[in-house]
């Protein structure tokens, strides 16, 4: 992997510490081959994840915002049936492995497509999912 998905992870963090409090790197790893970041965090009341992978089979993610356990919001790319049938209907099988963006709502019991979403965008929108509630 290259210099600047090192930098984007720095990034990433820089960010987070700037919008949360109590941030943990879960995991900060780049090898030739992937790389993964994931952060944890406060903010208010709420849980935040965050997490990110690059591999050469597909760039991964997911932001999350979570009360008492529970998703309040969240986006990710994530291989998830209900998502893949909701774009391609009867063609899904052929569309088993495919990333697409998509945002959950509430205790993930709504899923909407979206397009591609970014750690910087969920951080700087975090007031207002979090009144959403």
């Amino acid at each position: 992997m290259d210099r600047n998905l090192r930098a984007h992870f720095e990034q990433v963090i820089a960010r987070a510490h700037a919008h949360l409090t109590s941030v943990e790197i879960a995991q900060n790893d780049v090898t030739p081959r992937r790389a993964i970041l994931e952060v944890h965090g406060t903010f208010r009341d709420f849980d935040v994840r965050i997490k990110e992978i690059f591999a050469a089979s597909g760039n991964l993610y997911s932001y999350y915002l979570l009360g008492a356990g529970t998703v309040i919001v969240g986006w990710d790319n994530y291989t998830d049936l209900r998502v893949i049938k909701m774009k391609f209907g009867n063609q899904f099988k052929r569309h088993m492995d495919d990333l697409i963006p998509h945002r959950h709502g509430y205790g993930k019991k709504t899923v909407e497509l979206t397009s591609g979403f970014t750690a910087e965008k969920f951080l700087e929108r975090l007031e207002q999912f979090s009144s959403d509630v």
